[in-house]
């Protein structure tokens, strides 16, 4: 198991907010290990759950939050947290002595990320896995100057559509709707290369809010915040890419 978490210092003109983050890479035995993190009602939900990728992803998206909360609230009782659902299916975390605290969780395979995060600064955050297969059906969602921004940097197809789609679905959790919005509400306005791996993006109709992606091997993850909020992500962006790494290793 893999583990990194630290914290974003999210500076605003005239206040400065801390997030929690933790970046996880485990397969299903290493995370049962980690069981006693699960607070009652979550151990209760997990004892329902049939299949091993379900039972993984749940364990991944819960411990990943749970240890971005104690990154950035050490003081907690992680296991007396229960991280519950909202009506749209948005983690909420109960229970927590913090108040006013709450999660961003996303996972895809061996690969679990959660931000912690206070209520007054919201996050959204995202990951998949491109894959050529699924590129007509994330085309079919997309406008049509959204295809042409993609035709705008020197990627393929499959990552700049599932770039794409990962920052309006990171945008759809910070408005706790999920992806039961009209996609076009969440349409991007701009895609444009900040660096080696880093690609920045705003929005057309929510224009508050902006996106930083990182492409790292077969893996895109979106983290949109306020656009007037400044971060230094690095450290985050880091442990995204050496957690992409090990889960590419242990793939193969």
């Amino acid at each position: 198991m893999l583990v990194q978490r630290g914290k974003i210092a999210l500076n605003r003109e005239n206040s400065v907010h801390q997030a929690g983050f933790c970046v996880l890479c485990a397969d299903l035995q290493e995370l049962t290990a980690k069981i006693n993190l699960l607070h009652t009602e979550e151990k209760v939900y997990y004892d329902h759950l049939t299949f091993d990728r379900r039972r993984q992803s749940y364990l991944l998206g819960r411990i990943a939050a749970k240890k971005a909360i104690g990154a950035l609230a050490v003081y907690e009782d992680l296991e007396k947290i229960a991280i519950t659902a909202g009506i749209f299916q948005f983690p909420v975390v109960q229970y927590a002595v913090t108040r006013n605290l709450q999660v961003c969780i996303t996972h895809c395979d061996n690969l679990g990320i959660a931000l912690a995060y206070p209520e007054v600064h919201p996050l959204g955050l995202d990951i998949e896995k491109t894959n050529k297969a699924n590129i007509s059906v994330i085309k079919g969602q997309l406008t049509a100057d959204e295809l042409t921004l993609t035709q705008t940097v020197s990627l393929s197809d499959d990552a700049s559509c599932t770039m794409i789609w990962t920052m309006k679905e990171a945008l759809s959790k910070i408005l706790r709707t999920g992806l039961t919005i009209d996609m076009k509400v969440l349409e991007i306005q701009s895609l444009v290369k900040e660096g080696p791996d880093l690609y920045i993006s705003h929005f057309k109709h929510l224009i508050q809010y902006k996106s930083i992606s990182c492409l790292s091997g077969p893996y895109v993850c979106s983290l949109v915040i306020p656009r007037k909020t400044t971060a230094d992500l690095s450290a985050f962006w880091q442990a995204f890419r050496q957690a992409t790494a090990a889960t590419m290793e242990n793939i193969h």
